[in-house]
């Protein structure tokens, strides 16, 4: 039997991560993983500042760099409607470093530096189970070379938004979808810029995002009716654009489309003895702006320091593993309340949304100041002031 300080269970963004920033800090921690490999790339990371700071904290974003783009713009705009741009140049922003890439690069990237670091990773695991006794876990793996047992204090959740832990734990959580809302989305060729480019119709948007010199993220939010037949509905977006042409080669080079049910996951508590969620597992969200991996890896500085003082004093009792949503909840729910209302407006089709949407990009695109303000803060590890957040409101 093996007896880690930590087990962390999901070995993706998130778990790679938490593991890097933990063994770094001496803390003898293992990853445990369904997978064998990294599933096939359906879509793309935007990273925005507060997660590439973490990366880089991790020594992990150079690295990084070299395996997707710096982002050099964000565009937003109505489709047909030349005077509604609204262009943020991220240099002139100096936020910090946007970063799109293929999430099977950059689990690739902190894979080998989780392994650098002493993390032991268990992966292809067909099954494991829990048992606490002791103020202690027992963890039991079952794996093509046979069975595995792990006995540690703590339990880190990191399986995603549909979290198989958080149920074995009994911690409760609710989900929210956009009505009949839909994604398609897939990996396509490269684009002409290294750019975030999203375009309002009237029966939805869609978007693109380079992840590179060889790759870009293309989707297309819509109703669920509207995307039977996937490769057409992803197509749309390229019409919508007005660069379309030069972004043809993209979307004939996509390698599968897929569409996918987007929803937000609450969950009110994510800590209890000896077991704390993070990521995705503690407060999911929907993709719509592009913040959920970056919320994940903002987490990662800030449960390291819970976890440094729960393992120093012995104590891993919920109370002072809950240290890390009073400190992470604000802004957690702040992200998951303008996704949720950006994916509102998206298609909506209550009388009247579409219009207040197009109207609220004109005047944002007239106020270029106010926008790069709003984006400037949410870039920051904090929540927007209440006067950028007011005067949003009130476009």
């Amino acid at each position: 039997m093996e007896m880690p300080d930590t087990v962390i269970v999901g070995g993706g963004l998130a778990g790679l991560s938490t593991g890097i920033a933990l063994a770094e800090s001496g803390i003898d921690t293992a990853i445990i993983e369904a997978r064998g490999k990294a599933k096939a790339d359906i879509f793309g990371f935007l990273l925005w500042p507060p997660g590439t700071r973490t990366l880089r904290w991790l020594g992990a974003l150079p690295e990084a760099l070299r395996s997707g783009a710096e982002l050099e713009s964000l565009t937003w705009f109505v489709a047909g409607q030349e005077h509604t741009w609204l262009n943020v140049d991220l240099a002139e922003l100096g936020a910090g470093t946007f970063l799109g890439i293929r999430p099977s690069r950059l689990e690739s990237v902190l894979r080998e530096a989780a392994l650098a670091a002493g993390v032991r990773i268990f992966d292809s695991v067909d099954d494991w189970s829990l048992r606490r006794e002791r103020a202690a876990w027992t963890v039991r793996l079952r794996r093509d070379d046979g069975p595995v047992e792990l006995r540690t204090p703590l339990l880190i959740g990191a399986d995603g938004s549909g979290s198989r832990l958080r149920g074995e734990l009994g911690l409760a959580s609710s989900r929210w979808q956009p009505r009949g809302q839909a994604i398609v989305t897939g990996v396509g060729g490269p684009l002409p810029e290294r750019a975030s480019r999203q375009a309002l119709s009237a029966d939805g948007s869609g978007g693109c995002v380079s992840l590179g010199e060889k790759a870009s993220w293309l989707y297309t939010v819509a109703q669920e009716t509207d995307v039977s037949d996937p490769e057409r509905a992803l197509r749309q977006y390229a019409h919508l654009d007005d660069a379309d042409e030069a972004y043809a080669t993209a979307f004939d080079q996509v390698e599968r489309a897929v569409v996918v049910r987007p929803w937000t996951i609450t969950v009110p508590r994510w800590a209890t003895d000896g077991a704390v969620l993070m990521g995705d597992a503690a407060h999911g969200m929907l993709p719509h702006l592009g913040l959920g991996g970056s919320l994940t890896l903002e987490d990662v500085p800030l449960l390291r320091e819970v976890v440094e003082e729960a393992v120093r004093t012995g104590d891993f009792c919920a109370s002072r593993l809950s240290a890390f949503q009073r400190r992470r909840q604000a802004r957690t729910a702040y992200a998951q309340r303008i996704s949720n209302q950006w994916a509102r407006v998206l298609c909506s089709t209550t009388p009247g949304a579409r219009t207040a949407r197009d109207l609220a990009m004109r005047r944002m695109a007239r106020n270029m100041e106010l926008a790069s303000r709003f984006y400037r803060e949410l870039a920051s590890p904090s929540v927007p002031s209440l006067g950028t957040r007011m005067r949003m409101m009130m476009l």
